[in-house]
Order: structure tokens, then C-alpha cells, then sequence
């Protein structure tokens, strides 16, 4: 697995919706890839905090969404180190 196919997987991981592969590879992947073991433990611990305050999550439209996975592949193509890190 790639950095872009974990961020195509990132969803159903955190989720619980990946395969069995896929949540294996994900795994393998996040233990070597500093990079996208950040993006994990962010998105993780976001999701995290806002079921702790009671909110309902609610899906971003398809444009932010978008938008957000295409400047963090960006940002893992060039090699910018994240933000904190």
C-alpha cells in the first residue's frame, strides 16, 4: 500500500468497513510511513473527540472533502513534513 491508496482507505479503516486485507495493509503501511501515521492518529483522534462530545458526525460535502484529500496528497507527493511534526 501507498500513501494514496491509505488515504483512499483512511475512511473505512477508522469506520471499521476495510477488509480484512485492507485493514492489514493499512496497518503495515501506517507502521513504516511516519507521514501517513500521523494522518491516522490526527483523523483518529478527531473522530474520537467529537463522538466524546455527543455530536453526530456529519460528512463533509464532496467538494470540501475532496479538496482536503487533494492537497494531503499533494503535501505526501512533495514531501512536506506535516504540520506539529
Amino acid at each position: 500500500m501507498d500513501c494514496r491508496q491509505f488515504l483512499d482507505e483512511l475512511s473505512d479503516y477508522l469506520d471499521n468497513e476495510a477488509t480484512a486485507g485492507i485493514r492489514e495493509a493499512v496497518q503495515e503501511h501506517i507502521a513504516f510511513c511516519h507521514k501517513c501515521e500521523v494522518i491516522y492518529n490526527s483523523t483518529r483522534r478527531t473522530v474520537e473527540i467529537v463522538s466524546e462530545c455527543g455530536q453526530q458526525a456529519y460528512a463533509l460535502p464532496e467538494d470540501v472533502s475532496e479538496r482536503l484529500y487533494t492537497r494531503l496528497r499533494a503535501r505526501l507527493k512533495s514531501g512536506d513534513k506535516p504540520a506539529g511534526g
